[in-house]
C-alpha cells in the first residue's frame, strides 16, 4: 500500500473543502495525493425519448473532467504537496472503492453534485465507509464551519470520566468540551482495538490530545428490566475500568499521546454529534455491536456520518466471528 491520499473531486463545494482537508493532513503525514474524477455519459433509451446527443458528447464531458482535475491538481501543488489524477469513466463510488486498493485513506464529502435534494449523505459517501480498503474521512458539507444545531439541547454529563472538559452556554447549561481534541467512539468494555489504535495514530500526528467516549447504553434496555442503582454503578465501574486498561495499553506505544476518557449513558449517536461541534476529527468504527449481516455500515456510523460537523474517519472493523456450538 501507498502512502498516498486519494480524493473524490466533482467541482462541488463539499469536494473543494474535501481537497483542502486532504492536503492539511498530507503535509502532516508527508503523503502525495491522487485525485480521482469519475464522469459517465447517461444513456438514452431511444424508444422513450427523442434526444440525440452530440457525436462528441462522450469527449465533451471527459474534457471537462479533465479540465476540473487539472485545475485542482494546480492548488495541490501550490500546497507544496505532491499529486496525481486519474481520471475514469464509471460510477463514482466504483472508481474510488477500486482506487483504495492502493491507498492509505480516502478522503471524500458527504455531499456531491447530485443526489436528491432531502438526502443527508451523497451514493459516495455511503459506499466508501463501507467498501473502500482502506479507512475513509467524510467532510461535512458544511465544512469547516459548523452550523449550530437546530435543538441545541446539550446531552447529559458523562457518568464516569478522566481528564473530561465542560463547557457553561449562553442558557447556563453545562455539557462536555471536546475543544481541540482527537475523539473516538469506542466499544465501553474493550481494552484495545482497530478504532483505538487508529485514533491514537491520529492524535500523534496532529499533536493533540485523544478522548476516548464509550457508551454503555443502559438507556435502551426493556422497560420491563431496569438495572437498580447498584446495578448502574456497578456497569459505570467496570466501564472505567476497562477504559483505564485502554491508557495503560496505549501508554507504551504511544507515550507522547494525552488520553482522556469519558463513559456516557446517553444514546451514541447523539453524544458523538455533540462532539462533533467542537472535536477536531471523529474516529468511528465501520460496525457496531448488532446489525444485519449484509450490513457493511453499522446504524451509528450511518447517523454520525450524515450528521457531524467535523471531519469523520471510519475505520473498518471487521464483524466478529460467531461461536459455533
Amino acid at each position: 500500500m501507498s502512502h498516498t491520499i486519494i480524493v473524490g473531486i466533482d467541482g462541488s463545494s463539499n469536494s473543494q473543502g474535501a481537497v483542502q482537508w486532504a492536503i492539511k493532513h498530507a503535509q502532516l503525514s508527508s503523503a502525495e495525493i491522487r485525485l480521482v474524477a469519475a464522469y459517465t455519459v447517461p444513456g438514452v433509451n431511444m424508444s422513450q425519448a427523442d434526444i440525440v446527443y452530440p457525436v462528441d458528447f462522450d469527449s465533451a464531458v471527459k474534457d471537462a473532467t479533465r479540465q476540473l482535475a487539472e485545475a485542482t491538481a494546480e492548488t495541490v501543488r501550490e500546497s507544496g504537496v505532491h499529486v496525481s489524477t486519474v481520471i475514469a469513466p464509471g460510477d463514482a463510488s466504483g472508481v474510488m472503492v477500486e482506487n483504495s486498493k492502493s491507498a492509505e485513506l480516502a478522503v471524500i464529502g458527504a455531499r456531491g453534485r447530485g443526489g436528491f435534494k432531502g438526502r443527508l449523505l451523497g451514493s459516495v459517501a455511503l459506499a466508501m465507509p463501507a467498501h473502500a480498503h482502506c479507512p475513509t474521512v467524510v467532510i461535512p458539507s458544511t465544512w469547516p464551519d459548523r452550523p449550530e444545531p437546530e435543538h441545541n439541547a446539550p446531552i447529559d454529563l458523562p457518568v464516569r470520566a478522566t481528564g473530561a472538559r465542560q463547557t457553561t452556554d449562553d442558557e447556563g447549561r453545562v455539557h462536555p468540551d471536546f475543544s481541540g481534541e482527537i475523539v473516538a467512539g469506542i466499544d465501553p468494555f474493550e481494552t484495545d482495538s482497530p478504532v483505538l489504535r487508529e485514533a491514537a495514530l491520529q492524535a500523534k500526528l496532529y499533536g493533540q490530545p485523544l478522548h476516548l467516549v464509550g457508551i454503555t447504553a443502559t438507556h435502551i434496555l426493556s422497560p420491563e428490566w431496569m438495572p437498580s442503582e447498584t446495578h448502574l454503578q456497578k456497569l459505570y465501574d467496570e466501564a472505567a475500568a476497562q477504559r483505564e486498561l485502554s491508557v495503560a495499553t496505549l501508554a507504551d506505544e504511544f507515550p507522547e499521546v494525552e488520553v482522556r476518557w469519558s463513559i456516557f449513558d446517553s444514546p451514541a449517536t447523539e453524544v458523538l454529534v455533540a462532539a462533533s461541534h467542537s472535536a477536531e476529527l471523529l474516529l468511528v468504527g465501520s460496525r457496531g455491536r448488532g446489525g444485519f449481516v449484509a450490513t457493511l455500515l453499522g446504524s451509528t456510523s450511518q447517523s454520525v456520518l450524515a450528521h457531524s460537523v467535523c471531519p469523520v474517519r471510519v475505520v473498518r472493523v471487521p464483524r466478529r466471528k460467531s461461536a459455533h456450538r
